[in-house]
């Protein structure tokens, strides 16, 4: 989590926004090291996470994260449950699974590597609400210049407790190489005088099927304490262009819904407010927002973030580009196949194509598509040939086609 943290006064960024005409480097005015928590502990049996991180001045693009912490969460049941940092994934994990349940409160304590102790006022699981459906339909809309698929989502609690929602997502798009290659390829004896090698092609299994797997940034709510009825109804949730690359072989998209505490949503939605748009905390807000975490060693020192429990509960949706009668979308880079003959090397009239061959593979790991008896090379850019240079050839268990 990026967190960045910046004490400027309104009425100033509000100026530089009206006036300033050239461009203007942003750098803090005031900076304090703050430490930010995140956590939501729900009802499904996983390993429960604790991140926690410090605020950094707004001109530093790196996530200070705050690691060697000792911390726990605590219920009125007398569980205690602890937790470890992983390095590899960036935040503290439970040692053993655990779900919150109904009618018990939690508590998160953190005591920091320098000595200072942190807690959490008590949270209580809210009621468990299903999500009804989630459902894709084509959307136009001129004004906003969206053209594409839009994810709703239908919610109803017909028992009127829980009129807080928060939702996140992670999709999965199918990607098919569209120039696979059946080679390895290697450079030998490379003679750098006389501009001369040789090229060795080994057989492969072409690497053309791939799945890509992304997760939600950015603050998605919804509430129906305005509403007469307790229910979400058509909320959007993601929009896709039919542009998208994404979209152009298979798309799947899960859903998850979480049922807030009124304190937790509104701290969202003051972050929110606040100008966050990749998580929880992001860089360049221009305040504080009070959370639920306080200092024991010092009252007085501020501390940023929120720790709730939450019922969750997600839907899964599948579609094609063709489903919604679009044309195929491009691909995720413009695919250009060059060839070069090797035969064809240095010389005082023409382009070098041994040379230019030799660089395209050496350094911007073009792959070969074919090679003729007269050693004319059909090559392209790797990630137009071997989707696993950018994605995951694993198919995850749950896809289906």
């Amino acid at each position: 989590m990026r967190t960045k943290f910046l004490y400027i006064v309104l009425f100033l960024v509000t100026l530089f926004q009206w006036s300033c005409t050239e461009p203007y480097e942003i750098e803090t005015v005031i900076y304090e090291n703050v430490l930010v928590v995140e956590s939501t502990i729900t009802d499904e049996m996983k390993p429960q996470i604790v991140k926690l991180s410090r605020t950094s001045p707004l001109e530093n693009v790196d996530v200070l994260l705050e690691s060697n912490a000792t911390v726990h969460v605590s219920s009125s049941d007398g569980q205690n449950y602890e937790f470890y940092w992983n390095n590899d994934l960036g935040y503290y994990v439970s040692y053993n699974p655990f779900n919150a349940q109904p009618n018990i409160s939690y508590t998160l304590s953190i005591n920091t590597a320098d000595g200072k102790n942190y807690t959490s006022s008590p949270v209580v699981l809210p009621p468990r609400v299903e999500m009804e459906q989630i459902y894709a339909e084509t959307i136009t809309d001129p004004n906003q210049k969206k053209d594409g698929v839009q994810v709703l989502v239908n919610t109803t609690d017909p028992t009127g407790n829980s009129k807080y929602f928060r939702y996140e997502y992670e999709e999965t798009y199918k990607i098919v190489a569209p120039n696979p290659t059946k080679y390895y390829t290697q450079i030998i004896d490379y003679n750098p005088d006389e501009g001369t090698y040789k090229i060795i092609l080994s057989p492969r299994i072409p690497e053309e099927i791939c799945y890509s797997t992304e997760i939600s940034t950015g603050i998605t709510q919804a509430s129906t304490s305005d509403f007469s009825e307790n229910k979400v109804f058509r909320f959007p949730v993601r929009y896709l262009s039919k542009l998208d690359s994404k979209i152009q072989t298979r798309y799947s998209l899960l859903v998850k819904q979480y049922v807030q505490s009124v304190e937790a949503f509104t701290f969202y939605k003051i972050i929110k407010d606040l100008g966050s748009i990749q998580s929880l905390l992001s860089q360049g807000q221009p305040g504080y927002a009070s959370g639920n975490m306080v200092s024991e060693t010092n009252p007085e020192e501020k501390v940023l973030g929120f720790f709730e429990a939450s019922s969750m509960t997600s839907k899964r949706i599948y579609f094609n580009y063709d489903d919604f009668g679009f044309k195929k979308p491009p691909y995720f880079v413009e695919c250009e196949i060059l060839q070069y003959d090797y035969y064809k090397g240095p010389s005082p009239f023409g382009f070098n194509e041994r040379e230019a061959l030799y660089d395209r593979i050496t350094y911007d790991d073009y792959q070969v598509l074919s090679v003729n008896s007269r050693l004319v090379y059909r090559i392209v850019q790797p990630e137009c040939s071997v989707c696993t240079y950018f994605s995951s050839n694993v198919k995850p268990d749950f896809w289906e086609d």
